[in-house]
């Protein structure tokens, strides 16, 4: 499963590895990719994951995710 979405917040380096960091630590998440220029985040998963949970979670960091 790959999602791909995006958070308006995203503006630096430290955004990106703040976002990174807390999705790749997620146990259902194989990869987390951000691109700042974009502001968009590419989630990759071979398991089912809920978008609502991820808006949920970087919500509580400070981070909108903009479908």
């Amino acid at each position: 499963m790959d999602l791909k979405f995006n958070v308006p917040e995203i503006s630096c380096d430290h955004c990106k590895n703040t976002i990174e960091e807390l999705l790749n630590s997620q146990e259902n998440i194989d990869s987390a990719v951000v691109d700042v220029q974009k502001k968009e985040v590419f989630v990759s998963s071979s398991n089912q994951v809920s978008i609502d949970e991820l808006k949920t979670l970087l919500d509580d960091h400070g981070y909108t995710v903009v479908e």
